[in-house]
């Protein structure tokens, strides 16, 4: 299921990583209109709640079908670690900053189902109802695209996507940005992982306003993250990072110091 794709008027992004500059593409609708803007004590408020079912409820509900769709994935990371660790720590991190609006944590656990999974939309909103369905489209790539496409494409519609699917973006780029700070993915080169960090500040810049306090957090990954390759270690993001600190040289170097005798820093792939 297609995401919404809306061109600005201010033309074509700027990516580091983009070999041509990707044309703006017909603008496409989201297949669910979502609900005018309610408030949380008032009685119009749905949250798709089954009979007797508690908020909490609900949203161990959503963990568990996330689980469930994302049983067989492994992130890229060197550690290979479960995937369903990643929409669970995006929740998180807009849990632990002040977001409380269960839709929101909601679509933050969904918002990889389905883009990565056999998952549509509308399965989401007859299990979720149609505003998590509805931000957790707007969280997802079209697939029919490119890799750069993508890319591109999140940059040019990030202005227009709402407030809480701004919200989840921030949260996304920040557990990712993380992740490829601590453990690069298999095969990452340092320009890959610089581009990458280019192209997700571009992306969070625009999205800030949303949430300042991942923002803030986010500002200081740019300017502070380093990452070793082959011994050596390079500011993560060229352009916004300080020069490398004892504390952040101390950081990259405790994890392999951290390694059991004999374990290799990337071990082979698991296959399912």
């Amino acid at each position: 299921m297609s995401p919404v794709a809306i061109t600005p008027s201010n033309g074509r992004a700027n990516l580091m990583m983009a070999s041509e500059d990707s044309s703006p593409g017909t603008p496409r609708p989201l297949t669910l209109t979502p609900s005018p803007p309610v408030s949380r004590s008032g009685s119009s408020f749905d949250l798709s709640l089954r009979e007797d079912e508690t908020e909490l409820g609900l949203l161990l509900r959503t963990l568990d079908f996330a689980a469930r769709k994302h049983t067989c994935q492994r992130r890229k990371d060197v550690d290979q670690t479960p995937y369903i660790n990643h929409p669970i720590a995006v929740a998180n991190f807009l849990a632990s900053t002040g977001i409380q609006d269960v839709r929101v944590l909601q679509a933050a656990v969904l918002h990889d189902t389905v883009e990565d999974t056999h998952t549509t939309v509308e399965e989401i909103a007859d299990a979720f109802g149609v505003d998590v369905a509805r931000i957790v489209e707007e969280c997802s790539d079209d697939q029919s695209l490119s890799g750069l496409e993508r890319k591109a494409e999140q940059v040019r519609t990030a202005p227009y996507k709402s407030r809480e699917a701004q919200q989840v973006k921030l949260a996304d780029k920040l557990h990712n940005l993380e992740s490829i700070r601590r453990s690069p993915p298999v095969g990452w080169g340092i320009r890959r992982i610089q581009a990458y960090f280019v192209w997700a500040k571009q992306v969070t810049d625009i999205c800030g306003p949303s949430h300042p306090a991942l923002a803030e957090r986010l500002n200081a990954l740019y300017e502070t993250a380093y990452t070793r390759v082959n011994g050596v270690y390079f500011p993560c993001h060229p352009d916004a990072c300080a020069p490398l600190t004892e504390a952040e040289k101390d950081r990259i170097d405790s994890r392999l110091r951290g390694l059991p005798a004999g374990e290799k820093v990337c071990p082979k792939p698991l296959f399912f």
